[in-house]
């Protein structure tokens, strides 16, 4: 039953028209029905904070919107289209000729939507299942076809072919969502690479070692774990639409995220923290479920899971991602109590994310986030600052995140944003105290004016007796936000970069290479400064971001014994 097309590049051919040419016309010749579907799995929680998927609970989930053909015995195409909301499926074919129905793990809608289940660790081949060939004969006939998902009781004994289509069916319920929001929307192509052989282990990913589940913007791919009894995630619902959600911040908002571990008691970069808070939370959203959870170990049984509703506070603050998950389910969902009094609906959230926030001259967080959501809804502006300030977050007035009150028991905080003037400098220290790369604390902000078009230096050293080697990073705050330059040297305790800049604000990001506890002199001078610790730069092509070690997924926090 179960297959995978090795002619991926011709298939995408293929399917990438508007369709083959049929061999009969619709209405003539024999007429073939059927419905697609497939294993799903369910998840089981218990009392005690684990999931593990539930086998003896196996329903049929239906294979939406999926291509579907009609194959001869030479597998020439004879007939070609797409299943419906419920899987079901109409094709005509010659009659008396012998034909075999083939599902593929690709859903497309064309100018709407085309996304398809590859394997990355067989050339990026598309999985399908089909039946055998029988003669079409003169008659109407019906055609089911069905994925299994493998498990025989004790152990994946069979090819898992359900798989696939069980991470189209997770996807298309965030799609729906987000078409509810936007009705005439199209999504660019995805790939999502899921395989049996994709491990937790980096490396190379046409071996499967993929790291973890992902969402990579350098290549617009999806990548899903595929390791029986280490951890699988095809089944995992709100994991594959967190992945999805950072797929939808790429193409149709904005994230400036630098990636990395995190959980949710962590101190976390204003940027990561929002993006992990919106994945999450778009994973409650889209299946109006706050139970979030994540299955591994041996036979999938010993997973976590949170209610990203209800559960009790760690840590809250614009630092969490466990703040701002809450925050925004509660801005979505009905169920009011306390301090949510606030029933949004997705829409407002959608038109938020891909309007004002997209455009944001300050780095994404739950700053530019609830500014552009205000700012759209006025008339909700008071009870939007009360589910905010549940998480101990004051109310927000700007995008900057100004006059902070609570600065996570750290004052080197905040300000989140300095400001540095032409001709002038200004000192800034970073702390490592609540971890290191993506924590609270690690990096400097500072907002930059450029009065007129020309050459511009940017310096850091260490202030007084301390030791560092700062690192510079300049930023266009127009979208998509990307990295102009950065500074050139490495085991320096010094450094500048000389750009030849436009007349317009930047962002500057200012931290210590090796992120140890530094302070910094920042300084900026027109033309090509005193000393020369930086290369020339036109600044004229915009470098894109780089790629950051990218673990996306919430890590479970240790249990206390």
């Amino acid at each position: 039953m179960f297959k995978i097309l090795y002619t991926l590049f011709i298939l995408f051919i293929l399917l990438g028209c508007s369709g083959t040419t049929p061999i009969v016309v619709e209405g003539e010749g024999s007429k073939i029905i059927g419905t697609i579907t497939y294993d799903r799995v369910p998840v089981e929680v218990d009392t005690m904070g684990s999931a593990r998927l539930n086998y003896a609970q196996t329903y049929r989930g239906t294979g939406k919107y999926l291509v579907i053909k009609a194959l001869d015995e030479n597998n020439q195409v004879l007939a070609q289209t797409t299943s419906n909301n419920v899987g079901e499926y109409t094709l005509y074919v010659p009659e008396n000729t012998a034909v075999k129905i083939r599902a593929y793990a690709r859903m497309f809608k064309e100018n709407v939507w085309d996304l398809s289940v590859v394997d990355n660790t067989n050339q990026k081949s598309m999985y399908v299942i089909e039946g055998s060939l029988y003669n079409s004969g003169d008659a109407d006939s019906r055609r089911d076809l069905h994925a299994p998902s493998g498990w025989d009781g004790q152990s994946y004994s069979q090819p898992r072919d359900a798989a696939p289509f069980a991470i189209l069916d997770s996807i298309n319920t965030i799609m729906q969502k987000v078409i509810l929001a936007s009705p005439d929307i199209q999504f660019p192509q995805l790939l999502i690479n899921w395989s049996v052989n994709n491990v937790s282990v980096g490396g190379n990913t046409s071996l499967g070692q993929i790291g973890t589940s992902s969402y990579t913007s350098d290549d617009g791919n999806m990548w899903i774990l595929g390791d029986a009894n280490s951890d699988t995630d095809e089944y995992d619902d709100h994991i594959i639409i967190h992945e999805w959600a950072h797929f939808f911040e790429d193409k149709f908002s904005r994230s400036d995220s630098i990636g990395g571990g995190h959980s949710s008691g962590d101190a976390l970069d204003i940027r990561v923290a929002f993006g992990e808070g919106f994945g999450n939370a778009m994973s409650a959203i889209a299946t109006d479920n706050p139970i979030y959870f994540d299955t591994s170990g041996y036979n999938q049984s010993a997973g976590w899971y949170m209610n990203i509703e209800s559960s009790a506070q760690e840590n809250p603050g614009w630092f969490s991602e466990a703040s701002i998950q809450r925050i925004l389910y509660d801005l979505y969902d009905s169920n009011n109590e306390g301090s949510d009094q606030a029933s949004l609906g997705f829409r407002p959230i959608f038109n938020a994310m891909v309007g004002k926030e997209r455009n944001a001259k300050a780095f994404t967080s739950i700053f530019t986030f609830i500014d552009a959501l205000k700012s759209e809804n006025s008339s909700s502006a008071a009870s939007i600052d009360q589910v905010v300030s549940s998480e101990r977050i004051n109310t927000i007035h700007d995008p900057y995140g100004n006059y902070r009150s609570n600065t996570a028991n750290g004052l080197f905080t905040t300000p989140l944003y300095r400001t540095l003037e032409v001709g002038k400098w200004i000192t800034q220290c970073n702390n490592n105290v609540y971890g290191v790369y993506n924590k609270l604390g690690n990096r400097t902000y500072v907002k930059v004016n450029i009065p007129s078009a020309g050459i511009y230096t940017f310096g850091a050293k260490p202030y007084g007796s301390a030791y560092g080697d700062p690192d510079i990073v300049l930023y266009n705050t127009t979208y998509p936000f990307d990295i102009q330059g950065m500074s050139p040297l490495e085991g320096e305790s010094s450094d500048a970069l000389t750009m030849n800049l436009e007349a317009k604000e930047y962002m500057l990001e200012v931290y210590d290479s090796a992120y140890n506890n530094s302070c910094f002199v920042i300084n900026l001078e027109q033309g090509q400064g005193g000393i020369q610790m930086g290369k020339l730069n036109n600044g004229s092509v915009n470098s894109a971001k780089p790629i950051f070690n990218n673990h996306r997924r919430p890590e479970r926090r240790p249990q206390s014994k």
